[in-house]
């Protein structure tokens, strides 16, 4: 087994922790703190995850891709790994200044004081996170063991600790604490096999500024499209309805995890195959990556679309039923984002043009931020919803346009067609279950066994899919 396989298989297992997790603590915590404490929580998480965005100025990208290019040199390495923690920690602190000042500034901030300061720790801990370490020299075993055993005690705690709707703020200090704990272990766990170097200046320190700026100008947008949303609806409407959205945005994002697995995988080993000049290399991965978020997003999307009220009811209990139109809305999301992250992180970052990146994704921003100022007042989470999905569906288009500007990528519209029409018979496979089924878990599985049994043989004999075929072969071979 290669090690990009490994390292896909570590890291879904890493995905589908993520998702098996929210699965058992989020419908408990939801029918205890309901929508409201749930929209108060995922507020308060918004505005630290934009400190920690620009605290960490592009690095958990940008060292993935520098650390994958000399791995193996540990001169360099130690020099790398010393002056990204250094700048890190120094943009970090200069946040935290700004951050307190705002919490105390701002009135609606201050009545969650104590809330942002159970943040300031997460902000700081951040810092050490480290991941972009691990990822680039491939160690995704360590990641995902880790998470696993640190999730386990989260869950744990969570059942312990949340038994009544006043236990927000002990909600908020357990997922604080569980980030803290994952921060602390990635950092005694990396400094086994890295050395500081302090031996550096200002100047060895400038050369990662700029391409840090184009990569935190990237995310800085992204981030402004997907945080920004949940901000506006807290300024604007009210906790409840955010807290519709951002279940129905939560539950969205379940299948973009799998899809994300690969593509974190692949960077590292992408930008080593552009930095070596191995073009067919690069092209086959991309190729397969495509296949893939296409294969697994397209069925999953009709399925998220036609199941999405039981989907809530199950995830989050009947009182976020509000959340079902919003979940409809963003079922596309895993086909968008699975698509402008193979063109966008997959393409553009590792080939070092991360200016083409920051395009796109001003363009998604822009977009974003107008729809949401128009739509937001009149509905609400609806509103937010749309607006998100016309801002991927422009990020996407941008980025294939850029990206195949510097490579030429052989797009199997053919193939994504197919699938699309193929997967239309899903929804009547849902509505038919739905008539003799009642109860919504067992909706949801009916649908997806009989959707499972009905896709996979229509994509082997009839699409011809590739990668399912390799799939099969293989798993016949060992046999």
């Amino acid at each position: 087994m290669s090690s990009v396989q490994k390292n896909f298989i570590y890291n879904a297992l890493l995905s589908l922790s993520q998702v098996v997790f929210p699965l058992i603590t989020f419908p408990y915590v939801a029918r205890i703190i309901l929508p409201s404490g749930i929209g108060q929580v995922t507020f308060v998480e918004s505005i630290c995850r934009y400190a920690i965005l620009f605290s960490a100025l592009g690095i958990p990208i940008y060292g993935v891709r520098e650390v994958a290019k000399i791995k193996n040199e540990t001169f360099k390495l130690n020099k790398l790994f010393t002056e990204l923690i250094v700048i890190h920690l120094v943009i970090t602190l200069l946040i935290l200044v700004f951050f307190l000042m705002l919490i105390f500034i701002i009135p609606s901030l201050y009545e969650n004081a104590r809330f942002y300061l159970f943040g300031v720790l997460w902000i700081l801990s951040n810092v050490f996170m480290v991941e972009w370490y691990f990822q680039g020299i491939g160690q995704f075993k360590f990641i995902t063991v880790r998470n696993v055993i640190i999730k386990t005690i989260f869950t744990v705690l969570t059942f312990y600790l949340i038994k009544e709707k006043n236990d927000v703020l002990m909600y908020f200090f357990i997922l604080v604490l569980t980030l803290i704990v994952n921060a602390l272990v990635n950092f005694i766990y990396a400094l086994r096999s890295i050395k500081f170097d302090f031996a550096f200046n200002f100047n060895s320190l400038k050369r990662h500024f700029k391409p840090l700026l184009y990569i935190f100008s990237s995310i800085a947008f992204i981030s402004i499209y997907t945080l920004m949303d949940t901000i506006m609806l807290g300024f604007m409407t009210d906790e409840k309805a955010v807290g519709f959205y951002t279940t129905g945005l939560k539950v969205s994002r379940i299948p973009m995890m799998f899809v994300g697995a690969l593509g974190v995988v692949l960077i590292p080993k992408l930008s080593e195959h552009f930095h070596n000049g191995n073009e067919k290399q690069f092209k086959c991965l991309i190729n397969k990556s495509i296949n893939f978020v296409v294969t697994f997003s397209v069925p999953t999307a009709f399925i998220f679309f036609s199941l999405a009220d039981n989907i809530i009811v199950t995830f989050a209990g009947i009182d976020f039923i509000g959340s079902g139109i919003v979940l409809q809305i963003l079922s596309v999301l895993s086909l968008l984002i699975g698509l402008s992250n193979v063109f966008g992180l997959q393409i553009l970052t590792p080939m070092g043009k991360d200016r083409y990146l920051t395009y796109s994704v001003l363009v998604g921003m822009i977009i974003s931020l107008s729809l949401n100022f128009i739509l937001i007042p009149v509905y609400k989470e609806i509103g937010a919803a749309v607006s998100n999905v016309v801002a991927e569906i422009a990020v996407t288009i941008a980025t294939i346009y850029f990206a195949t500007k510097f490579i030429k990528i052989k797009i199997y519209w053919g193939f994504i067609l197919k699938t699309v029409v193929f997967s239309i018979p899903i929804l009547f496979i849902a509505m038919l279950v739905s008539q003799y089924v009642t109860n919504p878990i067992a909706i949801i599985v009916v649908t997806f066994i009989f959707s499972f049994i009905y896709y996979i043989p229509v994509q082997l004999y009839m699409v011809k899919n590739e990668l399912l075929i390799e799939i099969k072969n293989k798993i016949l071979n060992y046999i």
